[in-house]
């Protein structure tokens, strides 16, 4: 009897990840959407959530009304997804990885300007990949939590909820931010919202200053003195072309610079050696924040 408990356990928890996940089309054929959707509203009007900061909401100065969710269905001409939601009177849109990684090009950096009076930016902070969210100044990171990380279904870039924690309250981050169970949040529009909602009902608003500045390169960010960067496979592959980008983005008054992987396309020592080799060049403190990890080997106790 205690076997076939073990066994219901563990094809749930299989079942659960695939449906986390992104299945093959045959999956989504078989009744997916239709189960994705009512697991996403039982979890996300019921689960908990915790405050890891909490410095308050800036206040809009427009009265609070849709929260929408941005998945990666969507596709990725951004400029026009978020023209829409902001025409139709969003005050609260919620961001995945493309699309939060899109704002530190040019363009992006642009929409984080014009967003910023009109809608408060949620980001769901899920791997390294996000790192440089932390210089954007998000109005919520959203973290989906598994055995104290902050994991992606399938990018090796886990980091710890400690270190964001510590980074958070080392470089001063105004971002309310909040760890949500890993199983709760899909990348669906009804989870995504429902949780939010609930986080936007609990957070106290407040008069802040108006200025608004952000600094951002390629996958490279800055703020309060801190940089904020993501190793990919192009700047693994160049680490010239990452130093030329961060000479860009400027070193005068930095005091630090945090680096994330993509261990796809480095290893550990590799991201030892690119630190090393960052510190020598830029005679700065340079921290490797994260770990080759994602759901499956973090849920299975992997490291």
């Amino acid at each position: 009897m205690r076997k076939k408990a073990y066994l219901f356990i563990i094809l749930t928890a299989f079942y659960t990840a695939v449906m986390i996940n992104y299945p093959s089309p045959l999956i989504k054929s078989l009744g997916y959407q239709q189960g994705l959707n009512l697991y996403a509203h039982m979890v996300s009007t019921r689960s908990r959530y915790d405050f890891i900061s909490s410095p308050g909401l800036r206040k809009l100065d427009n009265l609070e009304g849709t929260v929408r969710a941005v998945t990666p269905e969507q596709g990725r001409n951004f400029a026009s997804i978020l023209d829409k939601h902001l025409a139709q009177g969003s005050s609260c849109i919620i961001e995945c990885s493309e699309l939060d990684t899109w704002h530190s090009s040019p363009a992006g950096l642009q929409y984080l300007r014009k967003m910023r009076p009109r809608t408060y930016r949620v980001v769901i902070f899920d791997g390294g990949h996000h790192l440089p969210s932390l210089g954007l100044s998000p109005d919520i990171i959203i973290i989906p939590r598994l055995a104290g990380y902050a994991v992606h279904s399938y990018t090796l870039d886990g980091v710890k909820i400690a270190t964001i924690e510590k980074m958070a309250r080392e470089c001063g981050i105004p971002s309310v931010i909040v760890t949500v169970p890993r199983m709760a949040l899909v990348k669906n529009e009804t989870a995504m919202e429902n949780i939010t909602v609930r986080i936007l009902d609990s957070c106290p608003r407040q008069e802040v200053a108006a200025d608004f500045n952000p600094v951002a390169n390629s996958r490279m960010s800055k703020y309060n003195g801190f940089i904020f960067a993501y190793i990919d496979r192009n700047y693994a592959k160049n680490p010239a072309l990452f130093n030329k980008r961060v000479g860009e983005l400027g070193t005068k008054g930095v005091k630090k610079i945090y680096l994330a992987f993509d261990f796809k396309y480095s290893s550990k020592q590799q991201a030892s050696n690119y630190c090393q080799q960052l510190e020598g060049n830029w005679e700065l403190p340079v921290e490797c924040v994260n770990q080759p990890v994602k759901v499956m080997n973090v849920f299975w106790g992997g490291r």
